[in-house]
């Protein structure tokens, strides 16, 4: 999903996330909504955060992405949800949003998950 708000919507990560945060997407994903989680690739979720916040798709929907560092932060950010069971907005308004996690990419998207929810708490802890 993140990977496409960047790279096929153009928008920076931090106006997508800042879209995905004012969306019910985000409250639905965090509530554990199966639709949200396991029913929807990234791509049609993207779409949804866009439409939600007043914008037309222009794109057809082609399911393509690429692995870098904003799927990755996409990837980390809801593993670290669930994980955390802390909102997105706790995680993002506590220095945990998805610039700050894009600029964490090296050297941690080849750790193990845990490496990265123990930098996580580390920011949350510090910021609250």
């Amino acid at each position: 999903m993140m990977d496409c708000g960047v790279n096929k919507y153009g928008y920076s990560i931090d106006e997508f996330y800042n879209k995905f945060l004012m969306s019910d997407v985000s409250r639905q994903f965090a509530k554990g909504n199966p639709r949200y989680l396991v029913g929807l690739s990234g791509a049609e979720l993207a779409d949804m955060v866009v439409e939600s916040s007043g914008n037309a798709i222009s794109q057809q929907n082609d399911g393509t992405y690429t692995v870098g560092p904003e799927y990755w932060a996409g990837w980390a950010l809801a593993y670290y949800q669930w994980l955390s069971r802390r909102s997105f907005s706790f995680m993002h308004k506590n220095g945990l949003g998805a610039k700050e996690v894009v600029n964490m990419y090296y050297p941690l998207h080849e750790a193990d998950l845990s490496k990265f929810a123990t930098v996580a708490d580390e920011i949350i802890e510090r910021n609250k």
